[in-house]
């Protein structure tokens, strides 16, 4: 029984893996057809609906203790994939898990075929 969990969770990991890159992959084409940045507000600056990811505290250890963080915007820098939070101004993508970058991903397309 205990083999037949390990295969599961390697196939699982392992698909965690690819929606990942794919969705990363889909965020920086989408990013260079943008002019490399999308932002997750309308015109009145806000957007009710936006996406939050967990905030690690970065450069600022004390919010450690509130685990999200709202996504204002998306963009390329320096060929990364950034996101602008409401506690960073530069959060790199690769700080968040893949069903976080699932949803920005998500979003993004939401935004843009809506």
């Amino acid at each position: 029984m205990k083999e037949k969990f390990i295969t599961i969770r390697k196939s699982i990991f392992r698909l965690e893996k690819e929606m990942n890159v794919e969705c990363k992959k889909y965020l920086e084409r989408t990013l260079k057809e943008h002019d490399g940045r999308i932002d997750f507000t309308d015109e009145n600056g806000t957007l009710d609906d936006r996406p939050c990811v967990t905030y690690d505290g970065g450069r600022h250890p004390e919010y450690n203790t509130n685990a999200f963080s709202s996504v204002y915007a998306v963009f390329l820098k320096d060929g990364d994939i950034m996101l602008e939070t409401e506690d960073e101004s530069e959060y790199s993508i690769s700080r968040i898990d893949w069903d976080e970058v699932y949803c920005v991903a998500e979003y993004v397309y939401y935004l843009l075929n809506s």
